[in-house]
This record gives C-alpha cells, sequence and structure tokens, in this order.
C-alpha cells in the first residue's frame, strides 16, 4: 500500500498538466497568430522542447543531491544569502502569477457568466477559494491534480469532435512564411504558456518514485508533451475555423470556438458557460500550487514550519497586485511582463544554476 505522504507517478503528471494549462490555453493560439501567423504551431513545439529542458534539469537536480529537499540543495549549491535573494524573487514572481491569474479568470467569468458581478468580488472569492486547497500540503494539491487532468483530457476530445465538422483546413495554409526574426519573440511568447512545471521543485521529494529518477524524468516529460499537443491541437482548430485574419483580432479566441459549436438535440445550449465552468475548476488547480510555492519559500525564510501560516496573511498582498492592471489589455502589459521577467529567474535561471555548480561538485570529486 502507497504511503499518503508520497505522491505517484501518475499524479505527478496531473499536477504538471493542470499546473500549465491555465490562462495559456485561451489566448495562446491569439499570440501566436499575431507573432507569426500561421507557423504559429512552431514557437509552440519550440516553447515544449525549453520546457523539456528545464523539467530535466530540474530532475538532475535531485539525482545529484538525493534526499534533499530544494531549499536545502539550494542553500547548498549557492550559499544561504545569495539562495535566499533568488528565492525572495522566486515569491514574488508566485504572487504576480497569482495576481494574474485572478484577474484573468475574474474577467473572464464577469464578461461570459456574472456580468453584473463587480471584479473586486470575483477575485476575493476565487482568491478565498483557493487559500483552502493552499494551506493543505503537496500530496494533496497533487490529488487535485490527478482529478482535474481527466477533466482536460475529456473537455479538449469533445472540442476536437464538435469542430471538426466546421473547419476549414485550408485556413491553416500557407506554411513556413514566416519571418525569422520574429521567431526568438513568438517562442518566448509560447515557453511562458508552458510556465508551472516549476512545481516540481517542491514535489519530487515527495514523489514514491523519487528513488528512481529515470521514471519521473519521463513521467515529467510526458506532461509536456501532453501540453504541448493540447496547445497545438486548439492552435490548429482556432486557426482552421477563423483564419489567420479574425484569429489575430480574437483575445480569447478558444472560447469563441466553443461559443460555434452546436449541439443539435441536447439540452445545453449555453455550451460557453459550460465550458466557463471546467475552465475555473482549470484555473483553480493552476492557482493552487503556485498559491501554495510561495507559501513554502515564506515559510522557509521565515523558518516556520508549517506554510500555512502565510497563506492567508498573503490574500491582500494578492489582491491589491491583483488590481493594479486598469483595464485587461494592461494585465498583459503590467502583469505578464513583470511575470515574463521574474520567470527567466525564478524557473530558468535558478535551477539552471543550481544544477550548473552541483555538476560541477561532482565531477571535481570524481577528478579527486
Amino acid at each position: 500500500m502507497r504511503e499518503t505522504n508520497e505522491i505517484s507517478s501518475v499524479q505527478i503528471r496531473g499536477l504538471i498538466v493542470s499546473t500549465v494549462i491555465g490562462v495559456g490555453i485561451l489566448s495562446l493560439p491569439n499570440k501566436m497568430a499575431i507573432a507569426i501567423g500561421n507557423d504559429g504551431w512552431i514557437p509552440i513545439i519550440l516553447g515544449g522542447i525549453f520546457s523539456i529542458i528545464n523539467v530535466f534539469i530540474i530532475n538532475k537536480i535531485f539525482q545529484i543531491y538525493p534526499n534533499k529537499d530544494f531549499f536545502e540543495i539550494g542553500r547548498e549549491a549557492l550559499g544561504k544569502w545569495v539562495f535566499n535573494f533568488f528565492i525572495f524573487i522566486f515569491f514574488i514572481y508566485n504572487m504576480a502569477v497569482m495576481a494574474s491569474l485572478s484577474r484573468n479568470l475574474a474577467e473572464l467569468v464577469k464578461a461570459f457568466l456574472l456580468e453584473t458581478t463587480p471584479p473586486e468580488v470575483l477575485i476575493i472569492t476565487f482568491i478565498l477559494a483557493t487559500t483552502y486547497i493552499a494551506r493543505s500540503e503537496i500530496q494533496i494539491i497533487g490529488r487535485l491534480g490527478y482529478h482535474i487532468y481527466p477533466i482536460i483530457i475529456v473537455s479538449i476530445i469533445i472540442l476536437i469532435i464538435f469542430s471538426l465538422p466546421s473547419i476549414d483546413y485550408t485556413n491553416a495554409l500557407p506554411v513556413f512564411q514566416f519571418d525569422i526574426s520574429k521567431l526568438p519573440k513568438a517562442v518566448l511568447d509560447s515557453y511562458f504558456s508552458f510556465v508551472g512545471f516549476e512545481i516540481l521543485l517542491f514535489a519530487i521529494p515527495f514523489a514514491e518514485d523519487r528513488n528512481n529518477n529515470s521514471k519521473i524524468v519521463r513521467t515529467s516529460i510526458s506532461a509536456i508533451i501532453i501540453v504541448t499537443i493540447i496547445y497545438l491541437v486548439v492552435f490548429f482548430l482556432t486557426l482552421s475555423q477563423y483564419g489567420l485574419h479574425s484569429l489575430q483580432r480574437q483575445a480569447f479566441p478558444t472560447i469563441s470556438l466553443i461559443k460555434e459549436i452546436d449541439l443539435p438535440g441536447f439540452f445545453i445550449e449555453n455550451l460557453d458557460g459550460v465550458a466557463m465552468a471546467i475552465w475555473t475548476l482549470v484555473i483553480f488547480a493552476t492557482m493552487a500550487p503556485t498559491y501554495y510555492s510561495a507559501g513554502k519559500i515564506l515559510s522557509n525564510l521565515f523558518a516556520v514550519r508549517e506554510h500555512g501560516f502565510f497563506i492567508i496573511p498573503m490574500i491582500p498582498i494578492i489582491y491589491i497586485f491583483s488590481l493594479i492592471p486598469q483595464n485587461v489589455l494592461q494585465i498583459e502589459t503590467i502583469l505578464g511582463t513583470t511575470i515574463n521577467y521574474l520567470g527567466i529567474i525564478s524557473v530558468v535561471i535558478l535551477p539552471t544554476l543550481i544544477y550548473l555548480i552541483g555538476l560541477f561538485k561532482v565531477r571535481r570529486r570524481a577528478d579527486e
């Protein structure tokens, strides 16, 4: 019988998929169409490849430093003060992600479901709802991801089945007509739609297969591949349905695609409302690990055993951050830009630095 304080490989896969897929699945097709046109699938694939590299590095860190958690490893590799500086940036990054998710969710729910409800009310409601699960340990959050994961897969399959009859495949043509100079920016935009895999930094020490690193690597990489396939499917469906120029004008084409679906004979007419309800669950599964990570960082910085002690005090910080943008456009320009810069430091530079230092120490010991 598996111990309740461990996370299975299946739960890790579900945790990664449910954490990564958030606002990106709604807005990514539009971003890729604007950035690089019909060839938006190329940066999506490249973004997935770079994410796989990051996931591999994170897994190798725990192979180099067995039986230690992220904080013990970081301080051993970088020293206390340098590592504390990095994880403080990591904390701010998580706060910005939480604020962005809360505000985006509130704006979309207001637009499609609760038009008369002030966004401030929706934001605080979502934060409070997430607070309950974020106070739990990573094992509980892993089980949440495990249950949300099949909902995501089934929803995508249904979307494919009911969208196929009405799409025009010629809208996806021509291909390989993009400006190569625009590719790096497109890849960067795509890459940040995969961010969320860093939850592995907190989950791997509790994995039941933590002593079988190759299995965790395969599980983690398979999760990123699944997300990549989902993003590609949604991009091709929206591009084929609307064509390039129409797709470039729609901020959330996935929602528009769902509204186009006609189910003759079905009693469900407001399908976009059902889709928003499902997506709200997905965002909830994205917010919980992010909130949990922020709490774990603070508890470590202040040497407090229970991370739940910091969850409730963070509510006003997230709420204030989420209200900084004055409109939907500023969510991307202010919070989105902040997340991108802090994410490069927290998700890319920090794990890579720890890995390289650890690798150097291992090789130096081998030479001695």
